[in-house]
């Protein structure tokens, strides 16, 4: 009986540990998934429809191209700063995310022959559009938990801009990278909301 009982017991933490680990895998692999995108460039359109720039944008595609730069760079620059701050691993582990969201849309950026909004901004530096963005979410970390909260303000904030520009768009490849981007706020959200 007791046999049987260690043997249950064992089988339940075997199951447990492969249900964390094949989650923490999912959302790595969600987190990381817009990386993909960054596999072409405007001189190699034959790598799929993903590198196809041939597309005729609208003034709205282009100015949702720009303005998803420069939010993710907000994320990315507010969550450095955080870790510094704070020392947690959450916020850079993150930030090293958003970087990967910034090089997918500058990667359409190039590709669309657009011009950067942000090439020349260093950290904590952005167009005015942005910069007041930037420094009421700074101002507003004042803790750790003040932190977490602005973390989650902005995935969703991010969100709502990335699920406005999918539904203003048919170009294939700016949906691939609008909804990879998508996926992975929305488990950027879920792991702020988690350490609350």
């Amino acid at each position: 009986m007791k046999n049987r009982d260690r043997l249950i017991t064992v089988l339940a933490a075997i199951g447990l540990a492969v249900t964390l680990i094949s989650c923490d895998k999912f959302n790595n692999e969600a987190v990381n998934k817009s990386s993909e995108t960054t596999d072409c460039t405007q001189q190699d359109p034959t790598m799929g429809a993903n590198c196809d720039f041939t597309a005729t944008l609208t003034d709205t595609e282009k100015a949702n191209q720009m303005h998803m730069r420069e939010e993710e760079k907000v994320a990315r620059d507010v969550y450095n700063k955080f870790y510094e701050l704070y020392n947690i691993n959450i916020f850079r582990n993150i930030a090293i995310s958003e970087q990967r969201h910034m090089d997918a849309v500058l990667n359409l950026i190039v590709g669309y022959g657009l011009t950067d909004p942000v090439a020349d901004k260093g950290p904590g530096e952005f167009t005015p559009a942005f910069q007041g963005l930037y420094d009421e979410l700074i101002a507003k970390g004042t803790n750790l938990t003040e932190a977490l909260k602005v973390g989650i303000a902005i995935e969703e904030l991010d969100i709502a801009d990335l699920e406005k520009a999918i539904e203003s768009t048919e170009v294939a490849n700016l949906l691939q990278v609008y909804n990879n981007l998508l996926e992975a706020s929305r488990n950027h959200l879920r792991a702020f909301s988690s350490k609350l």
